[in-house]
């Protein structure tokens, strides 16, 4: 087996590239240690890296700043930690078509800090929004409440440029809003983990930056009443930018954007439509609201703990909440719920001890079995990670992501562990 040293050697002199150093502990993903972490400036220095790696047959992992690489599945082994940190830029912003390339390596903080200034942004609210970049919210499809209005990254995304497996650089559609003919590799990308490419720019629409915002929370929901009173939005004319449950004990969050007497007639209405299902509320602004939306991502993401992610059919959200409510108390973990409550994708925060965090996962995913839903883990303790599949059943999807794993890495050194089904 190769020394990390030796590595880090052989990779600074085949990739010509100073920013090369050996692995320690502090960079571990989930508990497995880097044997070397390169920093390529360009995306040359990302295909050098990758070509040495498809000849050497070593494991390859990328990363932006690190705020997602503990989701999903343990990687058995990391010969290189590749981090596209140093590729940051935007690279056009083209405001009259509303869209904006940008690198990989660049956070999202920074990109809306700049498309501000022409009054657009990109509106994703990824978990850790201060410093997640570019190319891990796209690798891992990650999206926050605005999903009910904007959609998901791989709804606003329209082209990728991405180095292969072997070390090629690709790109796949385009950079205008159109439809166009044929398989879209920009959408297959999104929420692949790395495993299939390495992605160096991506393409999005955006849109206008809202002038205003104003929150409606309503606390103490049961999950009866929850969901009566999310049906009766979404069946309604509103527009809410996010539409949220949290709990237990259940509280309800309906966020509007926009022009100010918007915003302000559509909270107003809300008010008066959960009056109906009795329903109290309150109307958050300012500050109060800023520390309302701040907790709502806290109680999942800044707190410690195993996390899952929950995907079910909308009309089955009281039962869902009401099974998870009475999981949580059985066990004992102190968990709390926050996601979706309009499209039916919820985080749970499960706690620290993973033989809970194990048992809760099954039952859950024992109870979706029959309603197409699914549980897949995404931040867990390195026990729990030896101790359950990620991912969970796959059924028919097995045979095809198999096959598409094949297609792009047949050596399987991308993000080993990260795509449900290994090349051997």
């Amino acid at each position: 087996m190769v020394k990390a040293d030796e590595l880090a050697a052989l990779v600074a002199h085949e990739v010509g590239d100073e920013a090369v150093k050996v692995g320690t502990p502090k960079l571990a993903v989930a508990g497995v240690t880097p044997l070397v972490v390169v920093c390529p400036e360009d995306a040359v220095g990302v295909s050098k890296t990758l070509r040495l790696a498809r000849d050497r047959r070593l494991a390859v992992v990328p990363t932006g700043a690190g705020t997602k690489l503990e989701w999903g599945a343990s990687p058995p082994r990391i010969d290189l930690l590749l981090s596209l940190c140093r590729l940051d830029a935007v690279v056009a912003h083209r405001h009259g078509d509303l869209t904006a390339t940008v690198q990989a390596g660049a956070s999202l903080k920074s990109v809306n800090s700049l498309l501000r200034r022409q009054t657009q942004w990109l509106p994703l609210d990824t978990a850790h929004p201060d410093l997640a970049t570019i190319g891990g919210i796209v690798a891992t499809n990650d999206s926050g409440p605005r999903r009910h209005r904007y959609g998901a990254p791989r709804d606003l995304i329209l082209g990728v440029t991405f180095a292969r497996a072997d070390g090629e650089v690709a790109s796949a559609g385009g950079i205008v809003v159109k439809n166009v003919a044929g398989y879209d590799l920009s959408k297959l990308l999104t929420g692949s983990f790395g495993s299939l490419g390495v992605i160096l720019e991506a393409t999005f629409k955006l849109a206008p930056l809202p002038l205003v915002s104003r929150t409606v929370v309503a606390k103490d929901v049961d999950p009866v009443t929850v969901g009566k009173a999310v049906s009766a939005v979404t069946a309604s004319q509103l527009v809410p930018s996010a539409l949220e449950v949290q709990g237990p004990p259940f509280s309800l969050l309906a966020r509007f954007e926009g022009a100010q007497r918007a915003s302000e007639r559509q909270v107003v209405e809300v008010v008066k439509l959960w009056q109906r299902w009795g329903v109290k509320s309150s109307i958050l602004s300012g500050s109060a609201e800023i520390e309302c939306w701040r907790h709502h991502h806290d109680i999942v993401w800044g707190r410690v703990g195993d996390v899952c992610r929950i995907g079910f059919l909308p009309v089955d959200m009281p039962d869902i909440l009401e099974k998870l409510g009475i999981l949580l108390r059985r066990h004992g973990s102190g968990g709390w719920v926050a996601g979706r409550a309009g499209i039916g994708v919820i985080h749970a925060r499960l706690g620290t001890d993973a033989g809970v965090s194990k048992l809760i996962v099954e039952e859950l995913r024992s109870m979706l079995a029959s309603s197409a839903g699914y549980v897949v883990l995404l931040r867990g303790s390195p026990e729990l990670r030896a101790n359950i599949d990620a991912w969970g059943p796959l059924g028919d999807a097995k045979r095809v992501m198999g096959a598409v794993k094949r297609q792009f890495d047949p050596n399987g050194i991308l993000s080993p562990g990260q795509w449900p089904i290994e090349v051997t």
